[in-house]
């Protein structure tokens, strides 16, 4: 069918060219996602530790003896909310991102390294699970620090 038998709508012109997502946006979807990533694992740290080892598969009783990593999720619900911060004004804020960037580099980094050494936390669904989205976390956070540093400095 030829382009005549669709005329084209009063007031519509179609855009040859697409519009660029705004860089703001790209960073602010990263950090909702940092921020996620970062309370899905701190709030149960930090408030019941015991039972959340105990579900991703720790045994109960080392999950007992390990119940004081309750600071450690306290201090992911820390970074998590300050994420926020940035979410609502993300100028001069390059290094809070670079520093997210780095926790969940290197939080990726130590889970797949503890897998393949064989020092497994929990059940290897667990495992498999925090690789994936900790190390697509990570690059999606680099890539949004990249596209938005006009917008951080």
């Amino acid at each position: 069918m030829s382009d005549e038998s669709f005329p084209a709508e009063e007031g519509f012109e179609p855009s040859p060219e697409r519009i660029p997502r705004d860089p703001a946006d790209t960073l602010r979807t990263a950090m909702l996602v940092y921020i996620v990533v970062n309370l899905l694992l701190g709030v149960p740290l930090m408030l019941v530790p015991t039972g959340f080892l105990d579900f991703i598969g720790v045994d109960e009783p080392v999950a007992a003896h390990l119940g004081g990593l309750r600071i450690f999720g306290a201090m992911l619900v820390a970074w998590g909310i300050a994420a926020m911060l940035i979410v609502a004004r993300p100028a001069g804020r390059a290094y809070f991102v670079t520093a997210g960037a780095l926790q969940l580099s290197f939080a990726a980094g130590a889970v797949l390294y503890s897998w393949v050494v064989g020092e497994s936390l929990g059940a290897v669904w667990f495992q498999a699970l925090a690789s994936i989205v900790l190390i697509g976390a990570a690059a999606y956070l680099w890539w949004a620090r990249y596209r938005a540093r006009a917008v951080m400095y």
